[in-house]
Parts: C-alpha cells; structure tokens; sequence
C-alpha cells in the first residue's frame, strides 16, 4: 500500500463539495471514506436499487462506482478547479459482489495535460473480510469549465 499524500484543505473541500452535489451518488448511499492526491475512495450499504434479486450488487452499480471513484481521483491532483469526463474504461468483474459494504478505490496513474489514467478497484467487505470484486484501467479527459 502506498502512501496518501494529504490535500491542501481547498481543494479537498472542493473535491468534497462537488461530491455532496452528485445525485446518483446520493441514491446510491454513497459516502467518500478516503481521499488525497490522485487517490479517492467511496462506501455504500446494499440496497434495494443496487440489488440484483440474487441479493448481489448488480453490475451497473459496480460500473458507476468505478467511473465516479475515477472521475474525483483525477480531480485531486490539479490545483485549479477541474472538470474530467470518462473516455474510456475496461473493466473485469472479478467475483459475484455481495457483502456488507461496497467499496470503489481510484488511484491515478498518470496525470497529463489532457489525458489522466487511474486504477480502480472495487471490493465488497462483510466484517474483516474483503473480496476484490472489480478492477479496471480507466482514461478521463480534462476539459474547461463553460
């Protein structure tokens, strides 16, 4: 495990704020349970809209969590206030994800001018127990506010 290097409190609050204002992640009872420079980290509880009936956190939600995680990754490492859209991801579904929590985990790759990659992993936890659920390589694009 590497290092988190603290944010300077602006731009975590920033990072924060942009977060509160996510809709989707609100439906999903998303909370961030870790940031810092190109690293950031969210939590939710299973509930029914992230259900499949088999009771295992559908893959639609896996996905979301997986752009969202990458998205504000990317966004903790400018100083300026920037806006990242996704250009493309892979992702592997890894093991059925059912537990008590659903963590999604990003962590920058390479940040550039115009292109950042981040790392994304997402893990279901019940207890101490954790299973690698996902993974995938995902590529944002920095654009200007309008």
């Amino acid at each position: 495990m590497h290092t988190i290097e603290p944010l300077k409190p602006e731009i975590e609050q920033r990072v924060r704020d942009s977060f509160g204002r996510q809709k989707m992640m609100a439906l999903y009872g998303a909370s961030i349970t870790g940031i810092g420079k190109g690293f950031f980290e969210i939590s939710m509880p299973p509930s029914d809209i992230l259900l499949r009936p088999s009771g295992i956190f559908h893959g639609s939600a896996i996905a979301g969590v997986t752009d969202v995680v990458a998205g504000y990754s990317a966004a903790t490492v400018p100083v300026e206030d920037p806006y990242f859209v996704t250009v493309e991801f892979k992702i592997n579904f890894l093991n059925q994800a059912q537990g008590d929590l659903l963590v999604g985990q990003g962590k920058v790759v390479k940040a550039g001018a115009t292109l950042t990659i981040v790392q994304t992993d997402v893990y279901t936890r019940t207890g101490d127990r954790e299973t690698h659920v996902a993974t995938a390589l995902v590529t944002m694009m920095r654009i200007n506010k309008r």
